[in-house]
């Protein structure tokens, strides 16, 4: 039995048996059209940018992580230790944004709040503590640490 090498696109999970998958064969597993742009995120590095025709080694240790995004747009943000493909706008993201991305399905009941704090922005707020209802602005792996409290 050929050994599962993971992979992940736009925080999708996929497994395959192939140590080298092409940029447009990784797209057609995650259903991304092919005129998309595909980077490979390795944080703490500038994206790859994965061309169609190149192939990527899937047999390195840990999960390859992708996003996608349409021509010219969007950066990643690294929201608990996960990448995120941000482009609404890409020039700043507000403190709903960043919960839905770090809990998809957060309950908006009143009694979860939620902590956010950041670092690795931009000059105008390279790090600080994101409230309710505030945007600020981001730059490319801008990191974020969301923290669901129970309010009493």
């Amino acid at each position: 039995m050929e050994k599962k090498l993971k992979l992940s696109v736009d925080n999708h999970p996929f497994e395959t048996e192939e140590q080298f998958l092409t940029g447009l064969q990784i797209k057609e597993c995650a259903g991304v059209p092919a005129e998309n742009d595909l980077f490979l995120v390795v944080p703490g590095y500038e994206d790859e940018l994965i061309d169609n025709d190149k192939q990527v080694n899937l047999a390195r240790p840990g999960i390859e992580r992708f996003v996608s995004r349409t021509p010219g747009s969007g950066i990643t943000l690294i929201v608990n230790a996960t990448p995120v493909s941000h482009n609404a706008p890409a020039t700043s993201v507000s403190y709903e944004q960043i919960v839905t991305y770090a809990f998809p399905k957060a309950l908006s009941n009143g009694e979860i709040g939620y902590t956010v704090t950041y670092c690795d922005g931009p000059s105008i707020n390279p790090e600080g503590i994101l409230v309710k209802g505030q945007k600020v602005f981001t730059k490319h792996h801008m990191r974020f640490d969301v923290t669901a409290t129970h309010k009493s």
